[in-house]
């Protein structure tokens, strides 16, 4: 078995590059009409949050060993998979951005991270359909729940450190 032969699903512009470039436009849209909250800085810090966590995922079980699934039209590398990465900023920015409007304590962070993981696989799952990811060598749509769920909670862990220790001028 060739870990590293390259599967081609489609040649064409359709469904997956119009699910990337509508995803792209729409999340940074809402995050430049939504009122600001941050600091510029801040705000680049969790664009950032959200691209490298899709990053580091992504080529944590993409890649071989694992190599569960492939992105967008090719097994190979290419400008829509990284536009899928850039994707990832916005919901990052709305993750935190609406942890600290609604100011949860407790319990309530628990459910909003259930509630956000949930929210990531509905569009894991709608990109899964219109051709964004391909899934193999076993891996099914139900394995992703607890990546989401894990790196929410890592993340929203280091977010309230960041704002304990460095709360921004609003």
């Amino acid at each position: 078995m060739n870990l590293f032969a390259i599967v081609q699903y489609d040649q064409s512009f359709n469904s997956n590059e119009w699910f990337i470039l509508a995803s792209l436009v729409a999340g940074y849209t809402l995050i430049l009409i939504l009122p600001k909250r941050y600091p510029p800085a801040y705000t680049l810090l969790f664009l950032f949050i959200g691209i490298n966590s899709g990053i580091v995922f992504d080529h944590t079980i993409s890649i071989p060993p694992f190599d569960f699934y492939d992105v967008n039209d090719s097994s190979k590398f290419e400008i829509y998979d990284f536009l899928s990465y850039i994707m990832y900023g916005p919901f990052g920015y709305l993750f935190f951005y609406l942890y600290d409007y609604l100011k949860l304590k407790g319990y309530f962070t628990f459910l909003y991270i259930i509630m956000w993981s949930i929210i990531a696989m509905f569009v894991e799952g709608l990109a899964t359909y219109l051709g964004v990811f391909h899934y193999k060598n076993g891996y099914q749509f139900v394995y992703s729940f607890p990546f989401y769920f894990y790196i929410q909670s890592l993340t929203l862990t280091l977010f309230i450190i960041l704002m304990k220790k460095a709360p921004p001028n609003k």
